[in-house]
């Protein structure tokens, strides 16, 4: 059985939704009333018609508000009331941060001070998360005690990363200036069958496989040109440079000897056999659409990479050397990668033309 305290709760919840309900159908029969009026020519009348409504936090809805400060504008613009037009073209751009004029059916001078105004974001943010391979380029060979060096491969190990950006688009333009800070994992495989050969017979007496793991953090100097550059779709192509600094860095070796003992010793911190710091370019392409209030996006990149990885002082890890027979090769480290993610612009509209 209903308490008496819930019922009455319950009974509160039911007149307060009524009335909000009651309100919200009256404030849309309003909005029709001031199509009719407008229409009708009788401009002094709407201010006062649709203050109470834009008054309550409840009254329009975010669409008919957009609306009722479209008819306000026009309003202000026909009475010769320039502060107020400015006023109201101002909340309609807040309201709706989307809104577009209609070339075709709008009257001139609404367009004329619509393009008085910013209506374009200031900026975009953006935040990705997707996966990578990297692939190395030898550059140099280095090997300990025997000719297996080179007779090796990489093999592409997928792996993640994160990433921010920041959009500034340049006015007039399909150009975007799109600096990125991301976090980024990379790794690959190498297998070599042959790390040492026989001096007697020339035929492989040891193999090895082996994982490198990496994490980076990378800054890329981004700039897109658009191709389709539309409110609902923009798609896109770009480059620039790219720097990674290298975070941590792990090997795991595994190496087996002709009389089936193997050795793997646990994964080590190599991160000092590496270069700090690696440059390289970067080419992208994507897309975006609006969804709501925001864009969701994806894009393909290829990071090429133009520095060696390695530090020569310090290609020779003591453990890799003694029990795995092997030592870090020069090489150039390149990343493909697929993002997927969500842009988000930020409006500030404002007059910019007196």
């Amino acid at each position: 059985m209903i308490s008496m305290k819930r019922l009455y709760f319950l009974v509160i919840i039911s007149v307060f939704s009524v009335q909000a309900l009651a309100q919200q159908s009256n404030c849309t029969q309003i909005l029709r009333l001031v199509r009719s009026t407008y229409e009708s020519g009788r401009l002094h009348e709407i201010e006062n018609m649709v203050k109470p409504c834009l008054d309550s936090p409840k009254g329009f809805t975010d669409e008919e508000r957009r609306d009722i400060y479209r008819y306000l504008t026009l309003t202000h613009i026909y009475l010769e009331e320039p502060e107020k037009a400015d006023e109201a073209m101002l909340k309609l751009l807040s309201t709706d941060h989307f809104f577009q004029v209609n070339k075709t059916l709008d009257p001139a001078e609404f367009i004329a001070l619509y393009n008085k105004f910013r209506t374009e974001p200031v900026f975009h943010g953006s935040l990705k998360f997707g996966i990578n391979a990297s692939q190395p380029t030898v550059q140099h060979y280095y090997n300990i005690g025997s000719a297996g060096a080179g007779l090796g491969k990489f093999g592409l190990s997928p792996t993640f990363q994160a990433i921010l950006g920041f959009e500034k688009d340049i006015s007039m333009t399909r150009i975007t200036i799109a600096p990125e800070l991301g976090f980024v994992n990379r790794k690959y495989t190498y297998n070599n069958p042959s790390v040492a050969l026989s001096d007697a017979t020339g035929t492989p007496v040891s193999s090895l496989d082996y994982i490198q793991s990496q994490s980076f953090l990378d800054l890329n100097g981004i700039v897109h040109y658009k191709f389709t550059n539309t409110i609902q779709l923009q798609t896109y192509a770009g480059g620039g440079p790219g720097l990674s600094y290298l975070l941590s860095s792990s090997n795991q070796a595994t190496t087996k000897l002709g009389n089936d003992f193997t050795i793997a010793p646990p994964a080590e911190n190599d991160k000092t056999s590496f270069n700090a710091l690696t440059y390289s370019l970067v080419a992208v392409a994507g897309g975006r659409f609006k969804f709501g209030d925001i864009y969701v996006m994806g894009e393909v990149r290829y990071q090429y990479g133009l520095s060696n990885m390695v530090n020569p002082d310090k290609r020779t890890w003591p453990n890799l050397a003694f029990n795995n027979q092997i030592q870090h090769n020069d090489y150039r480290l390149s990343t493909i990668m697929v993002n997927v993610g969500v842009v988000v612009p930020y409006f500030n509209p404002k007059k910019l033309i007196k």
